[in-house]
């Protein structure tokens, strides 16, 4: 059998995984032991005991593949090294994923990235009376909502680079995070940079000084990218350039999907998910001997905001705002975590 080597354990590569492991022999690569449901980590940091549900273990829904929890230092073309060994492989899927790069560096900014370290702050964020969240996208804006749901009476504040929260939303979609903010008391900084964090004070560019007991980091996405850089061509943004089969450019048997590519299309676990499923079917046509036909389209796809029990459903020209849409992500939550048991 054809061996199949896939970087990165998220979205992308744990379907991979799964769909190939009965035809080839896949061996995974992560730097963690388990699959993480990522829109749910926010929720960790005010109910440390969700981690347990949006965890599983990448031995317990594969069952043939082979796991590999390690840090991937360089990748060739024929090879991938880990910081313990070197993995050949017939195929490779690099669906490494991305994380926030904090442009600021201060013991009191947290990187809203992992349930695991969001979760050591949780008796922090309990005692915290001034908190700042940097970044008006998607994370700042749901990791406000969270905060906000469970501690009514903290002060707390957005600072956002652009002029109105959710700024690559619809209109609609926008008005409805800022209707939220307004009527649960967040305060939004518009237009906005923080400078310098000092002690319990925090500096915007605009020269606007204010207290900040702790701060969360919701900006700064950057890809995986570093043991590509040697021998991959990258995007001026760190990413992998690929065609419209998802192939990395200059490599008929190298794929790639999710955050790491250079589709232009918002980052999200569904659009992972969408591309790993044309990934999938051009490399079971590879196994095959036959010539890969299935083409990725990148589209606008429905997209759900959880605003603590409420939420925004958000597709095209359509916003729903409402309880609907809280529960739509919980039961999203439940049936992705179903299909890794």
């Amino acid at each position: 059998m054809k061996s199949v080597v896939i970087i990165g354990g998220g979205f992308a590569g744990s379907y991979c995984a799964r769909q190939l492991e009965d035809y080839a022999n896949v061996t995974l690569i992560d730097k963690k032991k388990y699959f993480e449901f990522t829109p749910s980590i926010l929720r960790t940091l005010v109910e440390p005991k969700h981690r347990k549900k949006i965890h599983a273990k990448h031995t317990d829904y594969l069952r043939k593949a082979k796991v590999v929890v390690d840090n991937v230092i360089n990748v060739t073309r024929k090879q991938v090294q880990t910081k313990t060994k070197k993995i050949s492989f017939d195929i490779l899927i690099i669906a490494a994923g991305s994380r926030y790069d904090a442009p600021i560096k201060d013991e009191k900014l947290i990187i809203a990235s992992r349930s695991k370290e969001l979760e050591k702050y949780s008796h922090k964020l309990e005692v915290a009376e001034n908190i700042l969240i940097v970044g008006g996208g998607f994370v700042g804006v749901e990791l406000a909502a969270e905060i906000k749901s469970h501690y009514p009476k903290k002060n707390l504040k957005i600072i956002t680079a652009a002029d109105k929260l959710l700024h690559r939303s619809n209109k609609a979609t926008s008005k409805a995070a800022e209707k939220y903010c307004k009527n649960n008391d967040i305060q939004v900084l518009r237009c906005q940079r923080v400078t310098k964090m000092n002690n319990d004070h925090c500096m915007t560019d605009k020269g606007e000084k204010f207290m900040c007991d702790l701060g969360f980091l919701c900006i700064g996405f950057k890809p995986n990218s570093e043991p590509f850089q040697n021998n991959f061509e990258l995007s001026a943004r760190g990413q992998l350039h690929v065609d419209h089969l998802l192939r990395v450019k200059g490599g008929s048997n190298i794929f790639a999907c999710g955050d790491i590519t250079s589709i232009r299309e918002e980052k999200t676990a569904q659009n992972a998910e969408k591309q790993a499923i044309v990934v999938v079917k051009n490399i079971k046509q590879l196994l095959e001997s036959k010539t890969p036909t299935h083409q990725y389209h990148s589209k606008e796809r429905p997209l759900v905001i959880s605003l603590g029990k409420r939420g925004i459903l958000s597709y095209k020209k359509f916003t729903w705002y409402g309880i609907l849409p809280g529960i739509l992500k919980s039961l999203i939550e439940k049936i992705e975590m179903n299909k890794r048991k």
